[in-house]
């Protein structure tokens, strides 16, 4: 081997057992998001902790970063289980948090894309849970990323409009519209936030609040069409008023996601992993 061939297996030893080297959590480490953040930083040559739930974390160790991906997330739900998304969404927040700042870990936490006055128990512990975030900032100069999340969706996602409906269409099922269809949403496929969260670890985002979407809105109507023309089947619905108030738009104006995923193509691979799960 030459000494030039030498010194770059040397770096990429030494760069390598840097990756391998750094703390990292993962709360949620078993849900959708969770487990594409794991898979990212695991292929990238980190060896994250993931944590979920009835699992315990060493709050002796110290992390350099804690990836707070551990909540519950559907707002349906937080009307019939009030205190059980304070627990998760402020409580278990407000764990981490505090592990962080003992610690001086850089501490991620996801909140909402909308800025909207809470109107259900979901959005009020997102909100509670950035106002001690920033109490946290204020007075013990914690490291803190924001990611106001848009709507996210994926292969795995099992809830959502466009995994619902993907999945809907093909088994020639009947998916429910909430209002008329006109309302409109940012889709970011899980796979950028998780690239994202990757940017993050290796060191290229600084402590600040950033919106995680494609920067493109796509109403529900215009979601359905997507599915149709991906999966060549007319799909079934059925429209039922809004459950909780609905902003009309909901946009990433100032996105941080480089080179996003179309919907169009995000709509193709939960068709392809769809099709090849149910042969």
């Amino acid at each position: 081997m030459t000494v030039l061939g030498k010194m770059k297996t040397t770096k990429r030893f030494l760069h390598m057992n840097k990756l391998a080297s750094m703390n990292i959590l993962v709360t949620g480490s078993k849900g959708f998001i969770g487990t594409e953040i794991m898979k990212c930083l695991q292929e990238n040559g980190y060896s994250p902790d993931g944590v979920d739930i009835g699992d315990s974390v060493d709050e002796k160790k110290k992390y350099d970063i804690i990836l707070h991906f551990g909540a519950r997330t559907l707002i349906r739900n937080s009307f019939s289980k009030p205190y059980e998304y304070f627990e998760d969404g402020l409580g278990l927040t407000m764990k981490y948090l505090e592990l962080a700042r003992k610690h001086d870990s850089l501490f991620l936490f996801p909140s909402s894309g909308s800025t909207a006055e809470p109107s259900n128990p979901y959005s009020l512990t997102k909100k509670q849970a950035v106002e001690w975030i920033n109490l946290y900032r204020k007075l013990y100069s914690t490291r803190v990323i924001i990611f106001r999340l848009f709507n996210i969706y994926g292969t795995t996602a099992r809830k959502g409009a466009v995994y619902l409906f993907t999945n809907a269409a093909l088994k020639e099922q009947t998916a429910t519209i909430y209002g008329d269809g006109s309302h409109v949403r940012d889709y970011v496929n899980v796979l950028d936030l998780a690239k994202t969260v990757l940017e993050v670890v290796n060191g290229n985002i600084n402590p600040g609040d950033y919106e995680i979407g494609s920067g493109v809105g796509t109403s529900v109507n215009e979601v359905i069409s997507m599915v149709e023309k991906v999966t060549g089947k007319k799909l079934k619905t059925e429209k039922k008023p809004f459950i909780v108030d609905e902003a009309d738009e909901l946009i990433a104006h100032n996105t941080i996601v480089k080179n996003p995923m179309k919907l169009i193509d995000g709509i193709k691979l939960i068709r392809d992993s769809l099709v090849t799960e149910n042969k």
